[in-house]
């Protein structure tokens, strides 16, 4: 699979440093999130978007869902916050359709001092996810 590694001297755990190093409309955020049965499921969405509790609660057909915390985001995906790539431990994925507009995208990579460029069409098909509205537009560059 085609993918480069883009390795930086300070850490990139957030949007806003990200976006200092490269192109912000490509990066794609992988946020871990515990459903209310306490399963575990991997959001991948734009870096400009905030992800609707309410979409994805419908979606999944749960009581509620939530952040993951950094000790949670390490047990299940196996990275620290700020790191996690989208090719993880957590086996349910949903990528928001809105990731699909560039061919490639850009995300944790690992470590909080690398980001991985991928292409996109990979991140659905190697980790078999399910494409859904699972966002809501926020103004500026707010994150998750």
């Amino acid at each position: 699979m085609w993918h480069n590694i883009i390795e930086f001297s300070e850490p990139v755990k957030t949007v806003e440093q990200a976006s200092k190093q490269v192109d912000a409309e490509r990066i794609a955020k992988s946020i871990v999130m515990i459903d209310s049965n306490g399963e575990p499921l991997l959001a991948i969405v734009a870096a400009k978007s905030k992800i609707s509790h309410r979409k994805l609660k419908d979606l999944l057909d749960v009581r509620d869902v939530r952040l993951a915390s950094p000790k949670e985001v390490l047990l299940h995906s196996g990275y620290p916050v700020g790191g996690v790539p989208p090719f993880n431990n957590i086996r349910r994925v949903i990528v928001d359709p809105k990731v699909l507009n560039n061919e490639t995208s850009i995300f944790g990579g690992g470590d909080i001092d690398k980001l991985l460029e991928v292409r996109t069409r990979d991140v659905v098909e190697v980790s078999h996810a399910r494409i859904n509205d699972i966002t809501q537009e926020v103004t500026g560059t707010q994150s998750s």
